[in-house]
């Protein structure tokens, strides 16, 4: 059986976007690259790890799928999406309108290069 290990975010700038990802995500530190290209952290106590990686250049964030809908590469889900807008809104966080497609309900939010992040629950 294999499992994600990682998921790798590309960031412009590592030192602000380490304080970023802390300040507005809660993730935990694990430790910098000791090079300053790359940076692990880790979501809650299952230990979902999450690695920045410094580029020179940001990939797109979002591809199309086959009717065209823009679609992001990260996709959370949450117990109370409504919730997690509100903080992430106070926190400063740059989020689009909840919205409802039927089966589910959720937003997107963006980081600090513009990386598209989707939120989901179920409905």
């Amino acid at each position: 059986m294999i499992k994600i290990g990682a998921v790798f975010i590309p960031v412009t700038n590592m030192e602000k976007s380490a304080q970023w990802y802390q300040e507005k995500l809660g993730l935990n530190p694990i430790g910098a690259w000791p090079d300053g290209n790359g940076a692990d952290f880790y979501f809650t106590e299952e230990k979902q790890y999450v690695t920045l990686i410094k580029v020179k250049k940001m990939p797109p964030t979002t591809f199309p799928d086959i009717t065209d809908f823009q679609n992001s590469y990260f996709n959370f889900t949450t117990a109370d999406v409504h919730a997690l807008h509100t903080e992430l809104k106070q926190k400063g966080v740059h989020v689009s309108e909840v919205e409802d497609h039927g089966a589910i309900t959720g937003f997107d939010f963006y980081d600090l290069d513009g990386n598209t992040f989707s939120v989901i629950i179920d409905s």
